[in-house]
């Protein structure tokens, strides 16, 4: 089997190109569930100066407020974000795709052949192709994703 064909070199992201897709994605929610800097301050454990910040792109936020936006908003908090970091990586082929989803699911179903069940010590032992298959399914899902302007 041959190795996905990546052309060219990683594109590099700047830290101001996803603080500033960051602050695009959190307007935007700001917007579209009628919030105010004080609703954000709230859900990010933040004032509501430091939110503002934060929609303007002009702070980093901490990984505690990261978090609590991610639970909180999911896709529509990072999507942006997340493209500009996929984007530059390059993407497999689908056939790879399905390869890396198969052997995790061989993997898995190795584990699960003794006793039903995988435990901690056979889930980090596949880990990595854990990782691969769900970085699989989520470049599969990203071809859905189409972002209103």
């Amino acid at each position: 089997m041959s190795a996905p064909q990546i052309v060219g070199k990683r594109k590099p992201v700047s830290a101001s190109s996803i603080l500033e897709s960051i602050a695009s994605d959190l307007m935007q929610i700001k917007a579209e569930d009628r919030l105010t800097f004080a609703d954000l301050g709230r859900v990010l454990g933040k004032s509501e100066d430091q939110a503002a910040k934060y929609c303007e792109g002009t702070a980093e936020m901490g990984v505690t407020a990261f978090y609590f936006a991610k639970q909180a908003w999911n896709g529509r908090f990072t999507g942006t974000a997340d493209a500009l970091v996929t984007e530059g990586k390059g993407q497999s082929n689908d056939r790879s795709k399905a390869t890396a989803i198969c052997k995790a699911n061989m993997a898995l179903s190795i584990a699960l052949e003794d006793d039903e069940e995988a435990s901690p010590r056979e889930v980090r032992k596949m880990r990595k192709d854990l990782e691969a298959a769900r970085e699989a399914i989520d470049e599969l899902l990203n071809k859905l994703s189409v972002r209103a302007a």
